[in-house]
């Protein structure tokens, strides 16, 4: 196909929700909710200077 988008994982995006209907659109709407991103080794250099930054923007 020539229009063809491949995305590929570059980590894993720890929440406390199991199933995709149970999360919020926007994390805003839920307080105290803890979750966290785990990149690939090779990928975590890419974003050193991620800190500068107030949002990053997960596809998932």
């Amino acid at each position: 196909m020539k229009d063809m988008i491949i995305i590929r994982p570059i980590g894993v995006i720890h929440s406390p929700y199991k199933k995709r209907k149970n999360i919020p659109i926007q994390g805003r709407f839920k307080d105290n909710i803890e979750a966290w991103v785990e990149l690939k080794d090779e990928y975590v250099k890419g974003l050193k200077d991620l800190e500068g930054f107030s949002h990053a923007i997960l596809i998932y």
